[in-house]
């Protein structure tokens, strides 16, 4: 047992260390404070007062969809159940009108009905694009979906990042991700 839990199982128990003159070493007294007992129980409501609260936060980071996969793609096949890329890539032309590209997202979606955007902005966080989706509605947690969108035309250099929303049940708008995808001449 180390010497701080030794101190800290007398303390809650209401005895004390002293060190023996005799050997240098603390040793627990046998006397039990009259005083004090106060403060102890300060201490520990003090010490349960500062954990309570991280702890009922942690529900908060609870999202209603997360993604599992996104890649960008010059061209998209689909059937009913999966969506297959066409050459994908991490890097795009900027300034060029011809260019186009598909953004693919695969999710995870908790019950209800979700509703998904993605704002497209510039390396200063100016918004030039928004993708919208049509809703979504999952039939149990867990639902797996897979999103697709086109972009294209004259992007600007130095990047262009991808924010991600997910409005679950007709709530607020949540940022499940944000991504960058980089441009260049």
């Amino acid at each position: 047992m180390s010497a701080f839990s030794e101190f800290v199982r007398l303390f809650l128990e209401g005895r004390r260390l002293e060190k023996v003159a005799s050997s240098g070493f603390n040793v627990p007294v046998r006397k039990r404070y009259r005083k004090g007992w106060m403060l102890r129980v300060f201490v520990v409501l003090c010490l349960l007062g500062l954990l309570l609260p991280g702890l009922a936060v942690a529900g908060k980071y609870r999202q209603a969809a997360y993604i599992t996969n996104l890649y960008f793609a010059e061209r998209i096949a689909s059937d009913t159940d999966s969506v297959q890329p066409e050459r994908v890539f991490n890097r795009l032309r900027a300034g060029d009108p011809e260019v186009t590209a598909y953004m693919v997202l695969n999710l995870l979606l908790d019950r209800g009905e979700h509703q998904l955007e993605v704002d497209i902005m510039d390396k200063e966080g100016t918004l030039f694009d928004k993708l919208k989706f049509d809703n979504v509605l999952a039939g149990e947690d867990d639902w797996r979906y897979a999103a697709t969108g086109q972009f294209g035309g004259e992007l600007p250099e130095g990047g262009i990042f991808f924010r991600i929303y997910d409005s679950h049940d007709g709530g607020a708008k949540e940022v499940i991700g944000t991504v960058r995808l980089m441009t260049a001449r």
